[in-house]
């Protein structure tokens, strides 16, 4: 108890109660440094009946030549986890994406009976008001001081950063066909690395219950 005493009166003085300054910090380390993705809109071929795909083609679409292998490494291993056969385009294409032809070409050759591919559709941003710090009151003081310190106190602006990303399932049997799509929203990018695993995190296990994918 009495060594904590020097704290108190520290943040007396400074107009900020413990509760709110560790509330803040964990707020304001999570905004920075976690990433959010979620599915936010997919689709499926109301005819294609199967079988799921047990072999397919991972490709990245991607002018940055890493970060399509980053892409397409993170979503083969998720796959693999699953006990899914996945192969990434690089292998086969190791300077860029393949064409629509040289895809169908190689699937077919290599006995794949799918293709996932990926391409970025756009990045946006939201910026929100975070006030510098909370009233000491309660009820509806504490309401009326989140008007008053938006004007008034010593806040500032948060951004969020979004990008999105769709994903496409296509059959390479008789010619091929699109039967599933989907696009994932990751809010709060802090690596590549973190946000394509993240994605493959929420896809393969949307493809696996769909079934669309499924174990070989």
């Amino acid at each position: 108890m009495h060594a904590a005493a020097p704290h108190r009166t520290l943040l007396r003085h400074s107009g900020r109660p413990l509760a709110v300054l560790l509330l803040t910090s964990l707020v304001l380390t999570g905004l920075s440094g976690c990433i959010s993705t979620s599915l936010i809109e997919h689709w499926k071929d109301p005819a294609f009946n199967g079988p799921p795909l047990h072999k397919v083609l991972v490709v990245g679409i991607q002018r940055d030549g890493g970060r399509r292998r980053l892409w397409e490494t993170s979503m083969v291993e998720a796959l693999m986890r699953q006990h899914i056969a996945a192969t990434p385009s690089y292998q086969y294409f190791p300077d860029q994406a393949p064409t629509a032809e040289q895809l169908a070409a190689t699937s077919s050759r290599e006995g794949f009976d799918g293709v996932l591919a990926t391409h970025f559709v756009g990045a946006s941003q939201e910026n929100y008001w975070a006030p510098g710090y909370a009233g000491l009151g309660f009820g509806w003081r504490w309401r009326y001081y989140g008007y008053w310190g938006s004007v008034y106190g010593p806040g500032y602006v948060e951004s969020n950063y979004r990008a999105d990303f769709q994903t496409d399932v296509f059959t390479i049997a008789s010619g091929g066909r699109l039967i599933w799509s989907g696009v994932t929203r990751s809010v709060d990018l802090s690596s590549e690395g973190a946000t394509t695993d993240q994605i493959s995190r929420v896809l393969v296990p949307q493809l696996l219950q769909e079934r669309v994918l499924a174990p070989g």
